[in-house]
């Protein structure tokens, strides 16, 4: 099986991928940014200088789909 590996000029490992991934295309890049809560990075603003990343909206996660649906539970049981 194919493996990609992303490693620092030292040698360090920072990224295994196995099965399907897109292959680097020129030199590679890195960010260190604060992601806000609910949010992800859906990818890198490279047109603007310092590069910025874009943000979408998080999906929910098991437990926040759980916790809405006994919101609405509750709330029509005290209605």
């Amino acid at each position: 099986m194919k493996t990609m590996l992303m490693f620092d000029d030292t040698g360090y490992i920072y990224l295994q991928i196995s099965g399907s991934y897109r292959t680097p295309q020129g030199g590679l890049q890195y960010l260190e940014v604060e992601i806000p809560e609910g949010k992800m990075v859906k990818s890198i603003d490279t047109a603007t200088i310092p590069n910025a990343p874009i943000y979408d909206s998080a999906p929910l996660t098991n437990m926040d789909m759980v916790s809405n649906q006994l919101a609405v539970v509750l709330k029509s049981i005290i209605q």
